[in-house]
């Protein structure tokens, strides 16, 4: 099962516990070097793998990945061993917990998966070197890189990706004589007027708990805006910013979202009751177990501001090296690029909807007949998905916290302008 990112947990006191401590050792790495950064990856001919372990540290949606690797690389490589650490986790917040609890006990892993929410988390506290590039496959789509880029570098190979998409129930929509998705906001809001003028009922649901800074963040973006400053502030106190969010307050205010949560919307959406439901593509697998021959139903862009401007903040996981010795790095980016398998890829793609970052992965999916289908939506992805920003040091998990405590307002009846005045100054107090 992947990590379900609409259960994402809040970075929290014990999380920065962990990170504050001093780091002993360095696991096994294998180097000499402090905890403050990692080594920059020698090239393969100049190492020896006599003696040598490579750790990686995953969560379970990365089993297939790192078994296959492992195989390859100690096969490759005969006196190398490869040491997998799964780490049973639901969100990419307790994996980042679990590897930061490695990493203070002396434990810290060669290869870490990383949520892409959490790659400013890890270039802040353990200034990792960038992927080596040129180590990954011919095949591997480059542009993804983006999603997993800091200042310019690529620190992070995405793995499973995904950006925020609508889920329509084709059936219910179609009775108010709706027959096409929306592809903005305001689209959005009138097909909700229609379809709620003859259900009586709340057609729609946009996230307000768990991965709502997602879609906040997608908002804004989508709207010219930023979400967050270079000065790792709060950039969406603006006019466009304060426009995309007050999606919210109409959908609250005209009674075109009920105050539930993501999980609910999901049970909502599967069975029949909602027309439009803004979600993961991960779940569109199991949407289409729970559904059945129930309803009609398909999946497509999430609607934005203007579509002109539209920019997504990317979801989802990739692979990070953190080791601390030079050829520790270079094995290390050598079983990133084993992991980037274009069938691993494929595979993970029809299980839980993900983008195929490999081209040829895409190829395959292409030409499986599912890709015609709500399942296959992001298989055809071709956009450049952005990073899905994270605040400076510490402070992700509490700001998280503070975005989805203004959604919630908005939806209930707070006026946007005022929540988010009052949203920014209180991020601005905690990332400072």
């Amino acid at each position: 099962m992947p990590i379900n990112i609409s259960t994402r947990a809040v970075l929290g006191a014990s999380l920065t516990l962990v990170a504050s401590v001093a780091l002993v050792g360095c696991g096994s790495s294998g180097g000499t070097a402090s905890g403050s950064g990692v080594a920059t990856a020698t090239a393969l001919d100049q190492c020896k793998p006599s003696g040598r372990t490579i750790t990686v540290a995953y969560a379970q949606q990365g089993e297939t990945a790192a078994r296959q690797a492992k195989a390859q690389m100690e096969k490759k490589f005969p006196k190398l061993s490869v040491e997998l650490r799964e780490t049973n986790v639901t969100t990419y917040d307790q994996l980042t917990q679990a590897v930061t609890a490695d990493i203070a006990a002396g434990r810290r892993p060669d290869v870490a998966m990383v949520g892409l929410s959490q790659v400013s988390y890890y270039v802040d506290q353990y200034k990792p070197q960038p992927i080596d590039t040129t180590s990954l496959r011919s095949t591997y789509n480059t542009r993804y890189l983006a999603a997993g880029t800091i200042g310019g570098k690529a620190y992070v190979a995405p793995f499973q990706l995904s950006v925020p998409v609508l889920y329509m129930n084709k059936t219910l929509a179609a009775k108010a004589g709706v027959t096409s998705a929306p592809t903005t906001t305001g689209q959005l809001i009138e097909a909700a007027k229609k379809i709620k003028a003859v259900t009586g009922t709340a057609p729609v649901q946009v996230p307000q708990d768990s991965f709502s800074d997602w879609i906040v963040q997608a908002l804004v973006q989508s709207a010219g805006g930023a979400y967050i400053k270079g000065d790792g502030t709060a950039g969406f106190d603006t006019p466009a910013g304060r426009e995309a969010i007050s999606l919210y307050q109409t959908l609250g205010k005209d009674g075109l979202q009920d105050p539930i949560s993501v999980n609910d919307a999901r049970t909502a959406f599967q069975g029949g009751r909602i027309a439009f439901m803004i979600d993961s593509p991960s779940i569109a697998a199991s949407t289409r177990a729970a559904v059945g021959s129930k309803f009609d139903w398909d999946v497509s862009a999430m609607p934005v501001p203007s579509v002109q401007k539209t920019s997504l903040p990317a979801g989802g996981n990739g692979w990070m090296v953190l080791s601390q010795d030079p050829c520790q790095a270079a094995y290390a980016n050598e079983m990133i690029s084993l992991m980037l398998d274009p069938d691993v890829i494929a595979a993970s793609a029809k299980q839980f909807s993900y983008i195929p970052v490999d081209r040829a992965a895409a190829r395959t999916l292409a030409a499986d007949p599912a890709a015609d289908t709500p399942v296959g939506y992001s298989w055809k992805y071709d956009g450049t998905p952005t990073t899905w920003d994270a605040w400076p040091g510490t402070a992700t998990g509490r700001v998280n916290q503070i975005v989805q405590q203004m959604v919630q307002h908005i939806i209930r009846g707070g006026d946007t302008n005022s929540e988010v005045s009052t949203t920014v100054q209180q991020i601005n107090a905690a990332v400072k």
